[in-house]
């Protein structure tokens, strides 16, 4: 029992580590009209941009992020949900009174300067995502997992079919967020803690859905890289940040676990390979530079000012924004030394990071940064010295790298794990708790 305390104790003074310390400052504060929390943002183009959240908050830019000024949604009881602008006049934005009066949905004709509010007609179902291909075809679902339709602006909604063949028992797990390829092929995502991640086709512009069960996790957000290729991510506080990728236009799923903290909330790709992931409550991003390939390494970065990020989206290599707490908006940082358009991060310096998930039981990840090409091995000892494992990892390039450590039959306790790249050597502690 003293020792189970002690490991514990250690976990919750490892926890209060950032899980990979960088110096650099890849995103900048910029002035904020609000001090509420931004979950959702949309923009029509590189100089008009909306982001909403806690109280019935709308924020706007009409300049390209240089100022931002609030929008009267005409709610302050409630969240917004959602916000979605298919240009700089028409938009929507959902927001809910979960107990009495349902769903609400706002429509703006003239860039949110006025929004008009009406109920959703079934209110008997939360209405919490919206998604428009044009300016008359929409879809709109939410928690209570039933999907509806619009063909004429949202003057009348439809229930659409949900085939769930493919994943039964599913048809009222929640749906979290909608993507179109076109005006026929979309995606959405969604499910619940615990049971079950899914995303769900169409190829009639909603009519009907196909369902696809993909992870033990719920998915927060899917993107169509291209006809075929498709990535969804999500996670829970057990397991971390995890995405999911098909390569046959979702027949077919990969499963990757990040092994970072926390959850992803939102994809933004800067260029087709380097994507971030805003981790939410974890005050870090994920960032992969292979647009999120299965197996391909995940890098923590810490957010500024410890700030909790919810949504991003980058319209260039050189223009991007991303919102969350206390109504922070940080802008891409385009200055930083070691990022160009279109390249990738190379580090001017080694580093370790610390371990995730910690404590772990049986796998974690380790990962390091190299400043230049080095060969590298990986040593693990346990508290009174003792060499347990060297792993060989071999010349390793420059950049960021990650080593998946396998427990090879270890008793629970704490070990030091310890790289050797060059002239670079570090160490630093591990909790394994079977």
């Amino acid at each position: 029992m003293k020792s189970f305390i002690k490991i514990l104790s250690l976990f919750l003074f490892l926890a209060a580590v950032t899980v990979n310390l960088f110096s650099q400052n890849y995103w900048q504060h910029v002035p904020s009209p609000t001090g509420r929390l931004l979950l959702k943002c949309s923009f029509a183009d590189s100089v008009f941009g909306w982001a909403a959240g806690d109280s019935g908050t709308i924020i706007n830019t009409t300049n390209g992020g240089n100022n931002w000024s609030l929008q009267n949604s005409g709610i302050t009881d409630y969240y917004i949900d959602d916000i979605f602008f298919l240009n700089r006049r028409l938009g929507w934005a959902l927001s809910n009174d979960y107990f009495f009066n349902g769903s609400y949905v706002l429509k703006t004709t003239n860039g949110g300067v006025n929004w008009n509010t009406t109920r959703f007609p079934d209110t008997t179902v939360i209405i919490s995502t919206i998604y428009f291909t044009d300016s008359l075809n929409g879809i709109a679902t939410g928690f209570s997992g039933k999907v509806f339709r619009t063909t004429n602006n949202g003057a009348n909604w439809t229930e659409c079919f949900i085939d769930s063949t493919g994943c039964q028992f599913l048809y009222g797990f929640p749906k979290l967020r909608i993507n179109f390829v076109n005006q026929t092929t979309g995606f959405m995502c969604g499910g619940q803690y615990d049971i079950v991640g899914a995303v769900w086709k169409t190829t009639n512009s909603g009519d009907t859905w196909s369902t696809y069960c993909i992870t033990a996790e719920p998915l927060f957000d899917v993107k169509a890289i291209n006809s075929n290729k498709i990535i969804s991510s999500g996670g829970d506080f057990e397991f971390g940040a995890i995405t999911s990728t098909s390569y046959n236009a979702a027949l077919s799923w990969n499963y990757n676990n990040t092994g970072l903290f926390g959850i992803g909330r939102d994809l933004a790709f800067r260029t087709p390979s380097e994507l971030w992931m805003p981790m939410s409550f974890a005050q870090t991003w994920a960032l992969n530079l292979d647009s999120g390939s299965t197996n391909s390494p995940w890098i923590s970065i810490p957010a500024p000012d410890s700030t909790s990020v919810y949504a991003a989206r980058f319209l260039s290599p050189t223009f991007g924004f991303a919102f969350g707490s206390y109504g922070a908006i940080l802008k891409y940082n385009t200055a930083m030394i070691g990022i160009t358009p279109g390249g990738s991060i190379i580090p001017k310096d080694y580093s370790l990071g610390q371990n995730y998930p910690n404590p772990f039981n049986p796998s974690t990840n380790i990962t390091y940064r190299l400043a230049k090409p080095e060969f590298v091995k990986i040593s693990i000892y346990d508290l009174t010295g003792k060499l347990i494992k060297i792993f060989i990892e071999g010349n390793r390039p420059a950049g960021f790298n990650t080593f998946r450590f396998q427990n090879p039959g270890l008793a629970s306790g704490v070990y030091i794990y310890k790289i050797d790249a060059g002239k670079f050597t570090e160490s630093k502690k591990m909790v394994l708790i079977k």
